[in-house]
Protein backbone atom coordinates (compact mmCIF):
# COMPACT_ATOMS: atom_id res chain seq x y z
CA UNK A 1 0.00 0.00 0.00
CA UNK A 2 2.94 2.37 1.28
CA UNK A 3 3.96 2.30 -2.82
CA UNK A 4 0.93 2.87 -4.16
CA UNK A 5 0.72 5.61 -1.92
CA UNK A 6 3.96 7.13 -2.63
CA UNK A 7 3.13 6.89 -6.60
CA UNK A 8 -0.07 8.77 -5.90
CA UNK A 9 -0.01 11.63 -3.60
CA UNK A 10 -3.15 12.87 -1.95
CA UNK A 11 -4.86 15.90 -3.96
CA UNK A 12 -3.38 14.86 -7.40
CA UNK A 13 -7.12 13.82 -9.27
CA UNK A 14 -9.39 16.13 -11.09
CA UNK A 15 -12.79 15.29 -10.38
CA UNK A 16 -13.98 18.62 -11.70
CA UNK A 17 -12.41 18.16 -15.48
CA UNK A 18 -13.21 14.70 -16.70
CA UNK A 19 -10.81 14.14 -19.11
CA UNK A 20 -8.03 15.26 -16.58
CA UNK A 21 -9.70 12.49 -14.59
CA UNK A 22 -8.83 9.76 -17.14
CA UNK A 23 -5.74 11.12 -17.70
CA UNK A 24 -4.50 10.83 -14.23
CA UNK A 25 -6.33 7.52 -13.35
CA UNK A 26 -4.62 5.76 -15.98
CA UNK A 27 -1.22 7.25 -15.61
CA UNK A 28 -1.91 5.19 -12.06
CA UNK A 29 -2.77 1.83 -13.31
CA UNK A 30 -0.05 2.19 -15.92
CA UNK A 31 2.29 3.45 -13.01
CA UNK A 32 1.06 0.96 -10.50
CA UNK A 33 0.04 -2.51 -12.98
CA UNK A 34 4.28 -3.96 -13.16
CA UNK A 35 5.45 -6.02 -16.52
CA UNK A 36 2.70 -7.49 -18.58
CA UNK A 37 2.61 -11.03 -18.28
CA UNK A 38 3.55 -12.97 -21.81
CA UNK A 39 0.25 -14.45 -24.16
CA UNK A 40 -0.03 -16.10 -26.89
CA UNK A 41 -1.64 -13.19 -28.35
CA UNK A 42 -3.12 -9.79 -27.54
CA UNK A 43 -5.91 -8.78 -30.32
CA UNK A 44 -8.41 -5.55 -30.42
CA UNK A 45 -11.37 -6.50 -31.70
CA UNK A 46 -15.16 -5.15 -32.49
CA UNK A 47 -18.13 -7.61 -30.96
CA UNK A 48 -21.14 -6.84 -32.05
CA UNK A 49 -20.23 -3.07 -31.85
CA UNK A 50 -18.34 -2.74 -28.64
CA UNK A 51 -14.41 -2.76 -29.01
CA UNK A 52 -13.06 -5.53 -26.68
CA UNK A 53 -9.29 -6.62 -26.03
CA UNK A 54 -9.45 -10.44 -26.82
CA UNK A 55 -6.64 -12.35 -24.66
CA UNK A 56 -5.39 -15.59 -25.51
CA UNK A 57 -3.26 -17.66 -23.13
CA UNK A 58 -2.87 -20.50 -25.80
CA UNK A 59 -4.56 -20.75 -29.38
CA UNK A 60 -7.07 -23.88 -28.61
CA UNK A 61 -8.76 -22.71 -25.45
CA UNK A 62 -12.75 -23.13 -25.04
CA UNK A 63 -13.81 -20.87 -22.71
CA UNK A 64 -14.12 -16.95 -21.69
CA UNK A 65 -14.14 -14.67 -19.25
CA UNK A 66 -15.50 -11.42 -20.27
CA UNK A 67 -13.94 -8.79 -17.79
CA UNK A 68 -15.86 -5.28 -17.09
CA UNK A 69 -13.17 -2.83 -15.55
CA UNK A 70 -13.51 -0.62 -13.07
CA UNK A 71 -13.48 3.28 -13.03
CA UNK A 72 -16.63 4.50 -11.50
CA UNK A 73 -18.30 4.31 -14.42
CA UNK A 74 -16.25 6.99 -15.66
CA UNK A 75 -13.24 6.02 -16.31
CA UNK A 76 -10.68 3.21 -16.86
CA UNK A 77 -9.43 1.71 -20.09
CA UNK A 78 -8.00 -1.39 -21.93
CA UNK A 79 -4.58 -0.31 -21.04
CA UNK A 80 -5.22 0.22 -17.59
CA UNK A 81 -6.40 -3.22 -16.79
CA UNK A 82 -4.26 -5.05 -19.81
CA UNK A 83 -2.52 -6.88 -16.55
CA UNK A 84 -5.27 -8.17 -15.24
CA UNK A 85 -6.62 -9.19 -18.36
CA UNK A 86 -3.12 -11.40 -18.93
CA UNK A 87 -3.27 -12.50 -15.60
CA UNK A 88 -6.50 -13.81 -15.63
CA UNK A 89 -6.20 -15.57 -18.66
CA UNK A 90 -3.04 -17.38 -17.68
CA UNK A 91 -4.46 -18.84 -14.56
CA UNK A 92 -7.30 -19.90 -15.46
CA UNK A 93 -6.62 -20.84 -18.94
CA UNK A 94 -9.24 -19.18 -20.33
CA UNK A 95 -9.42 -16.30 -23.36
CA UNK A 96 -9.85 -13.30 -21.46
CA UNK A 97 -12.35 -10.25 -23.14
CA UNK A 98 -11.78 -7.37 -21.94
CA UNK A 99 -14.90 -4.59 -22.49
CA UNK A 100 -13.98 -1.24 -23.92
CA UNK A 101 -17.75 0.56 -22.71
CA UNK A 102 -19.60 3.13 -22.86
CA UNK A 103 -18.41 5.89 -20.13
CA UNK A 104 -20.35 7.98 -18.19
CA UNK A 105 -21.52 10.83 -17.54
CA UNK A 106 -21.41 10.73 -21.94
CA UNK A 107 -23.27 7.83 -21.66
CA UNK A 108 -24.96 7.36 -18.59
CA UNK A 109 -26.82 3.86 -17.50
CA UNK A 110 -27.77 1.74 -18.80
CA UNK A 111 -25.40 2.26 -21.86
CA UNK A 112 -22.52 0.64 -20.19
CA UNK A 113 -25.14 -2.10 -19.25
CA UNK A 114 -25.88 -2.68 -22.71
CA UNK A 115 -22.69 -3.02 -24.04
CA UNK A 116 -21.50 -5.60 -21.48
CA UNK A 117 -24.56 -7.32 -22.59
CA UNK A 118 -24.21 -7.57 -25.82
CA UNK A 119 -20.30 -8.61 -25.55
CA UNK A 120 -21.68 -12.08 -23.55
CA UNK A 121 -24.17 -12.63 -26.57
CA UNK A 122 -20.89 -12.47 -29.14
CA UNK A 123 -18.80 -14.01 -26.55
CA UNK A 124 -21.98 -17.59 -26.24
CA UNK A 125 -21.75 -18.01 -29.76
CA UNK A 126 -18.11 -18.64 -29.84
CA UNK A 127 -17.16 -20.41 -26.86
CA UNK A 128 -18.31 -23.48 -24.50
CA UNK A 129 -18.69 -21.67 -21.63
CA UNK A 130 -18.81 -17.78 -20.45
CA UNK A 131 -17.97 -16.18 -17.24
CA UNK A 132 -18.42 -12.90 -16.17
CA UNK A 133 -16.18 -10.34 -13.95
CA UNK A 134 -15.23 -7.06 -13.10
CA UNK A 135 -13.81 -4.76 -10.43
CA UNK A 136 -15.67 -1.70 -8.42
CA UNK A 137 -17.83 -0.13 -11.30
CA UNK A 138 -17.14 -3.09 -13.60
CA UNK A 139 -18.35 -5.51 -10.29
CA UNK A 140 -21.23 -3.88 -10.52
CA UNK A 141 -22.15 -4.05 -14.27
CA UNK A 142 -21.29 -8.05 -14.07
CA UNK A 143 -23.10 -8.35 -10.92
CA UNK A 144 -25.89 -6.69 -13.16
CA UNK A 145 -25.30 -8.44 -16.20
CA UNK A 146 -25.93 -11.48 -14.27
CA UNK A 147 -29.32 -10.69 -13.00
CA UNK A 148 -29.98 -9.54 -16.78
CA UNK A 149 -28.99 -12.98 -18.25
CA UNK A 150 -31.02 -15.04 -15.80
CA UNK A 151 -33.99 -13.37 -16.74
CA UNK A 152 -33.10 -14.11 -20.55
CA UNK A 153 -32.20 -17.78 -19.03
CA UNK A 154 -28.78 -17.68 -19.86
CA UNK A 155 -26.01 -19.94 -18.22
CA UNK A 156 -23.39 -17.99 -17.21
CA UNK A 157 -20.79 -20.38 -15.72
CA UNK A 158 -19.50 -17.38 -12.81
CA UNK A 159 -19.35 -14.14 -11.81
CA UNK A 160 -16.42 -12.82 -10.58
CA UNK A 161 -16.74 -9.24 -8.47
CA UNK A 162 -13.87 -7.54 -6.76
CA UNK A 163 -14.97 -5.05 -4.47
CA UNK A 164 -18.17 -4.53 -6.77
CA UNK A 165 -20.60 -0.54 -6.11
CA UNK A 166 -23.68 -2.86 -5.30
CA UNK A 167 -25.66 0.25 -3.97
CA UNK A 168 -26.38 3.76 -3.58
CA UNK A 169 -26.87 6.14 -1.25
CA UNK A 170 -25.82 5.88 2.78
CA UNK A 171 -25.44 2.89 4.84
CA UNK A 172 -24.94 2.04 8.34
CA UNK A 173 -21.24 0.61 7.30
CA UNK A 174 -20.85 4.00 4.72
CA UNK A 175 -21.77 6.05 7.88
CA UNK A 176 -19.64 4.27 10.37
CA UNK A 177 -16.81 4.11 7.97
CA UNK A 178 -16.39 7.61 7.42
CA UNK A 179 -16.08 8.06 11.57
CA UNK A 180 -13.63 5.55 12.05
CA UNK A 181 -11.35 6.74 8.70
CA UNK A 182 -10.11 10.02 9.90
CA UNK A 183 -6.79 10.26 9.56
CA UNK A 184 -6.40 6.61 7.97
CA UNK A 185 -3.17 6.67 6.18
CA UNK A 186 -1.92 9.90 6.69
CA UNK A 187 -5.08 11.47 5.11
CA UNK A 188 -7.36 13.74 7.05
CA UNK A 189 -10.25 13.55 5.74
CA UNK A 190 -9.98 9.87 3.70
CA UNK A 191 -13.34 8.32 5.78
CA UNK A 192 -15.51 11.04 4.10
CA UNK A 193 -13.79 11.31 0.59
CA UNK A 194 -14.70 7.82 -0.05
CA UNK A 195 -18.25 8.40 0.08
CA UNK A 196 -18.15 11.45 -1.37
CA UNK A 197 -16.45 9.93 -4.50
CA UNK A 198 -18.90 7.06 -4.20
CA UNK A 199 -22.27 9.84 -4.22
CA UNK A 200 -20.10 11.87 -7.05
CA UNK A 201 -19.81 9.06 -9.34
CA UNK A 202 -23.53 8.06 -9.39
CA UNK A 203 -24.17 11.19 -9.47
CA UNK A 204 -22.69 10.93 -12.88
CA UNK A 205 -23.99 7.28 -13.94
CA UNK A 206 -27.36 8.19 -13.05
CA UNK A 207 -27.94 11.96 -13.39
CA UNK A 208 -31.49 12.39 -13.05
CA UNK A 209 -31.42 9.60 -10.28
CA UNK A 210 -34.59 8.06 -11.35
CA UNK A 211 -32.73 4.63 -11.78
CA UNK A 212 -31.05 3.95 -8.56
CA UNK A 213 -33.95 1.32 -7.11
CA UNK A 214 -33.27 -0.67 -10.69
CA UNK A 215 -31.76 -3.80 -9.35
CA UNK A 216 -30.26 -3.14 -12.79
CA UNK A 217 -27.93 -0.46 -11.32
CA UNK A 218 -28.28 -1.10 -8.07
CA UNK A 219 -28.15 -5.22 -7.81
CA UNK A 220 -28.07 -5.46 -3.98
CA UNK A 221 -31.87 -3.76 -4.73
CA UNK A 222 -32.79 -7.03 -6.31
CA UNK A 223 -35.66 -8.64 -4.85
CA UNK A 224 -34.37 -11.96 -5.14
CA UNK A 225 -30.85 -13.49 -6.02
CA UNK A 226 -31.77 -16.99 -6.53
CA UNK A 227 -30.79 -18.94 -9.45
CA UNK A 228 -27.57 -16.89 -10.34
CA UNK A 229 -24.27 -18.31 -11.51
CA UNK A 230 -21.52 -19.25 -8.14
CA UNK A 231 -19.93 -16.25 -7.39
CA UNK A 232 -16.53 -15.35 -6.32
CA UNK A 233 -16.44 -12.04 -3.91
CA UNK A 234 -13.14 -10.22 -3.34
CA UNK A 235 -13.03 -7.32 -0.92
CA UNK A 236 -10.34 -5.09 0.54
CA UNK A 237 -10.09 -4.54 4.52
CA UNK A 238 -9.88 -0.88 4.73
CA UNK A 239 -12.62 -0.29 1.50
CA UNK A 240 -16.20 2.20 1.58
CA UNK A 241 -17.75 -0.50 -0.56
CA UNK A 242 -16.42 -3.83 2.00
CA UNK A 243 -20.25 -3.46 3.47
CA UNK A 244 -22.38 -3.88 0.41
CA UNK A 245 -19.63 -6.52 -0.51
CA UNK A 246 -20.42 -8.83 2.44
CA UNK A 247 -24.48 -8.49 2.53
CA UNK A 248 -24.74 -8.96 -1.43
CA UNK A 249 -22.13 -12.34 -0.31
CA UNK A 250 -24.55 -13.12 2.30
CA UNK A 251 -27.57 -12.88 0.52
CA UNK A 252 -26.38 -15.12 -2.56
CA UNK A 253 -25.81 -17.57 0.12
CA UNK A 254 -28.98 -17.22 1.23
CA UNK A 255 -30.50 -17.96 -2.30
CA UNK A 256 -28.55 -20.90 -2.80
CA UNK A 257 -25.79 -19.50 -4.76
CA UNK A 258 -22.44 -20.84 -4.11
CA UNK A 259 -20.25 -18.24 -2.56
CA UNK A 260 -16.16 -17.57 -1.62
CA UNK A 261 -16.09 -14.56 0.04
CA UNK A 262 -12.12 -13.50 -0.09
CA UNK A 263 -11.26 -10.17 2.08
CA UNK A 264 -7.65 -8.91 1.85
CA UNK A 265 -6.73 -7.67 5.14
CA UNK A 266 -4.79 -4.48 5.16
CA UNK A 267 -5.19 -3.62 1.54
CA UNK A 268 -7.47 -0.37 0.04
CA UNK A 269 -9.67 -0.08 -2.87
CA UNK A 270 -8.32 -0.65 -6.57
CA UNK A 271 -5.44 -3.01 -5.31
CA UNK A 272 -6.47 -5.74 -7.68
CA UNK A 273 -5.18 -4.15 -10.54
CA UNK A 274 -1.38 -2.97 -8.73
CA UNK A 275 0.65 -5.98 -9.12
CA UNK A 276 2.93 -4.38 -9.72
CA UNK A 277 3.62 -3.17 -6.55
CA UNK A 278 1.56 -5.62 -3.82
CA UNK A 279 2.17 -9.05 -3.36
CA UNK A 280 -1.68 -9.18 -2.12
CA UNK A 281 -2.50 -7.93 -5.73
CA UNK A 282 -0.79 -11.10 -7.44
CA UNK A 283 -2.20 -13.78 -4.85
CA UNK A 284 -5.79 -12.47 -5.62
CA UNK A 285 -5.31 -12.95 -9.31
CA UNK A 286 -4.13 -16.25 -8.13
CA UNK A 287 -7.36 -17.15 -6.29
CA UNK A 288 -9.39 -15.78 -9.11
CA UNK A 289 -8.22 -17.63 -11.79
CA UNK A 290 -7.95 -20.69 -9.80
CA UNK A 291 -11.72 -20.14 -8.96
CA UNK A 292 -12.76 -19.08 -12.59
CA UNK A 293 -11.05 -22.29 -13.90
CA UNK A 294 -12.92 -24.72 -11.52
CA UNK A 295 -16.13 -23.00 -12.61
CA UNK A 296 -15.46 -23.66 -16.20
CA UNK A 297 -14.43 -27.75 -15.19
CA UNK A 298 -18.02 -27.58 -13.39
CA UNK A 299 -19.99 -25.90 -16.27
CA UNK A 300 -21.58 -27.87 -18.60
CA UNK A 301 -20.98 -26.24 -22.09
CA UNK A 302 -23.12 -24.68 -24.23
CA UNK A 303 -23.59 -25.47 -27.86
CA UNK A 304 -21.58 -23.25 -30.12
CA UNK A 305 -21.39 -22.88 -33.25
CA UNK A 306 -17.31 -22.50 -34.33
CA UNK A 307 -14.17 -22.15 -32.27
CA UNK A 308 -13.48 -18.90 -32.79
CA UNK A 309 -11.19 -17.51 -35.51
CA UNK A 310 -9.36 -14.82 -35.39
CA UNK A 311 -9.17 -14.33 -39.51
CA UNK A 312 -13.17 -13.55 -39.11
CA UNK A 313 -12.50 -10.51 -37.69
CA UNK A 314 -9.63 -9.47 -39.58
Amino acid sequence: MGRYLELNPDGAMRWDDTEALRRTTRDRALAVRGALEPVFSSEDLDASGVPVRLVLPSPDVMDVLVWVHGGGWVHGDLDGYDGVARSLANRARCAVLSVDYRLAPEHPFPAGLEDVLRVLDWARSRYGAVAVGGDSSGGNLAAAACLAARERQLDLATQLLVYPVLDHGDSEYKAAFRRRYRGFIGQRDFGAAACERIAWLWDRYDPEGSHRDDPLAAPLRAASLSGLPPATVILAEHDVLRGEGEHYADRLQDAGVPVDLLTFPGQIHGFFQMAGVTPDARRALELAGDAIRKAFDSASPHPRTTPFDQEEQR
